[in-house]
């Protein structure tokens, strides 16, 4: 079926007991165990989809960890031994040390600049650390919840694509992001993959409308990131696509309850900018700043600006130093991002491979968030910062990559390119040489 002809989503609630009917069960009163085997099913047989991709790249991250911590360590033909704890700390880089110090110290008046990291994240890594007795290396309860987050994502992403397109595109959507370039920050412990995990589950909850779920995990995504305070006007626009035409049904009907009912779903979005303000308390009440996360942006970002200022920064930087340089190459890295998602979002709504009208709420996420970004960009020097790893968090581009992947060239090409890349920039990570 062409994705233009794809069905309204109906809500999850309904799902389950449009599967677990008598015809469908042969039973003519389904117990509670059947309707929750009906419900876990599909979440079990996307675990089951998603374990070889997440496995396999853990491994592969795994013997780089090895390698790169050991070849790029000692001399050539040499005997000498590299510690354990030198090989696991080859991850212990840039925002790695902000978390972990966040984790142990929390916010103090001596740095306000850390509040520009959110707190649920690093909250988690001591709560974590203190389960698993590493107190002395925190971070490594940070790469234990990133990976877990990623493997969530992973099965959260496969289900969410398989209800939207088909299982072809939800098993090519996640494997595709976990071979992107960067995915390295799924590894590391960065609040990447954690934040991605509950902005999907904030999605998937909006789009079959639980919309109390949604606003949960949408808080939840708050508190982890900034960028989760889009998901309000995402949320606004579809509980207004959704509810307010069933709404003005009931209420032209005289079904009053009803109608009340249903709009008692439109609070839940207070739960997301409510995070914001949970998190700016706390400041307040620690630095005595509740706009510290904002004020601390300002070592790293510029702004508000027009939208194409980074890019023309960064177009001049390249023109005007040699190509050999750091400057040049990463901004050729950065350019290079920011028109492949631009393209990819462009093609959510024209071509064939347009999302459905009713799916736009997705690529709406990914222009909202892009948008942030060249908004406020970072310093001449680095007017892009993070574009390549701020890039795995726009969703619906790898759905639009996935479905391109149905060409068997596109598919060969994406993998043959993106493995090499990861491979290169994993190992420059481990070397402490930044990239992205």
């Amino acid at each position: 079926m062409d994705v233009q002809e794809t069905p309204a989503l109906i809500p999850a609630q309904d799902e389950a007991q449009a599967h677990s009917t008598p015809a469908a069960t042969g039973e003519t009163n389904p117990t509670p165990r059947g309707r929750w085997y009906g419900v876990l099913l599909p979440w079990w047989q996307a675990a089951m989809a998603v374990m070889p991709i997440f496995l396999i790249t853990r491994f592969i991250f795994l013997l780089l960890t090895y390698f790169g911590s050991v070849l790029f360590t000692v001399n050539n033909y040499s005997y000498a031994v590299v510690p354990l704890n030198a090989v696991l700390r080859s991850w212990y880089h840039w925002d790695v040390i902000n978390f972990e110090k966040i984790a142990i110290h929390d916010y103090s008046t001596a740095d306000p600049t850390k509040a520009a990291f959110f707190p649920l994240y690093p909250w988690l890594e001591r709560v974590v650390a203190a389960l698993l007795h590493i107190h002395t290396d925190v971070f490594l309860s940070g790469m234990l919840i990133s990976n877990l987050a990623f493997l969530g994502t992973l099965i959260v992403l496969y289900h969410f694509v398989e209800v939207e397109f088909d299982r072809n595109i939800a098993w090519r959507a996640a494997f595709y992001l976990a071979i992107f370039p960067t995915a390295l920050f799924f590894f590391a412990a960065y609040n990447e993959s954690l934040f991605l995990f509950f902005m999907l589950l904030s999605f998937y909850a909006m789009r079959h409308r639980s919309w109390w779920l949604a606003g949960l995990f949408g808080g939840l995504a708050t508190l982890t990131r900034s960028l989760g305070l889009a998901l309000f006007v995402i949320f606004l626009y579809e509980f207004i696509r959704q509810a307010f035409p069933l709404i003005r049904v009931a209420w032209r009907e005289r079904r009053h309850l009803q109608a009340l009912k249903l709009l008692s779903g439109l609070p839940a979005a207070l739960l997301i900018p409510l995070a914001l303000g949970i998190y700016a308390f706390y400041l307040d009440e620690r630095l005595h700043d509740p706009l510290a996360f904002s004020h601390a942006q300002l070592q790293w970002h510029l702004g508000p600006t027009a939208p194409w200022y980074a890019p023309v920064i960064a177009m001049k930087a390249i023109l005007h130093f040699s190509p050999f340089t750091f400057s040049t190459t990463h901004n050729v890295i950065d350019l290079t991002t920011l028109l492949l998602f631009v393209i990819l979002l462009a093609l959510c709504f024209v071509g064939p491979e347009r999302f459905a009208v009713s799916q736009w709420s997705m690529p709406l996420f990914g222009i909202l968030a892009l948008s942030l970004l060249l908004i406020f960009p970072g310093t001449a020097y680095n007017p892009l910062p993070s574009m390549e790893r701020y890039a795995l968090e726009i969703f619906p581009g790898f759905m639009m990559l996935a479905r391109l992947g149905r060409h068997s060239w596109f598919h060969q090409g994406y993998y043959l390119l993106s493995l090499p890349l990861l491979a290169f920039l994993t190992l420059q990570f481990l070397t402490g040489h930044w990239t992205v």
